[in-house]
């Protein structure tokens, strides 16, 4: 596996969906590698208004977070991502785990960098089903997502 400069990357949320990877990096999502993998400590919530989640370090919980440990990245990739994530997410790191191995990968992760409203517990399978064609229809901006409303 080639390894860049950067760190991996770890997506939890909506960019687990190919479509919305693609949406966001057109033909350079193709160059990313993708491992499954998980974080520990962390609780997933839906942002209020919105059909997309947080994550928010929580080091009593217990939950093991499923996404993708992502490599093979670029500055170009990383530009497109921060733009997408807006203003109000940045990458801080993290340590995430291979699901095949449990080996341990520092990664950065998408994390807000302000207080947002939160609701329910965000599920990616449900996000999937049902809140999917919401998030593109209502939520979705390459250039920023959309910022939740209150």
């Amino acid at each position: 596996m080639v390894h860049s400069k950067y760190y991996p990357l770890f997506f939890y949320g909506t960019l687990r969906s190919q479509e919305v990877r693609y949406a966001v990096l057109h033909k350079l999502e193709g160059s990313l590698t993708l491992v499954e993998g998980f974080i520990k400590g962390y609780d997933l919530f839906k942002v209020k208004n919105t059909n997309y989640p947080l994550i928010l370090r929580n080091k009593q919980s217990l939950k093991r977070i499923l996404g993708f440990i992502v490599y093979n990245h670029n500055q170009e990739i990383i530009n497109k991502l921060d733009l997408f994530e807006g203003e109000n997410y940045s990458r801080f790191k993290a340590q995430a785990f291979r699901l095949s191995d449990e080996l341990k990968v520092e990664v950065e992760l998408y994390m807000p960098n302000k207080k947002l409203d939160y609701c329910e517990p965000w599920i990616f399978e449900n996000w999937l089903k049902l809140e999917k064609e919401r998030f593109f229809m209502k939520d979705f901006n390459k250039d920023g997502i959309k910022k939740p409303i209150y």
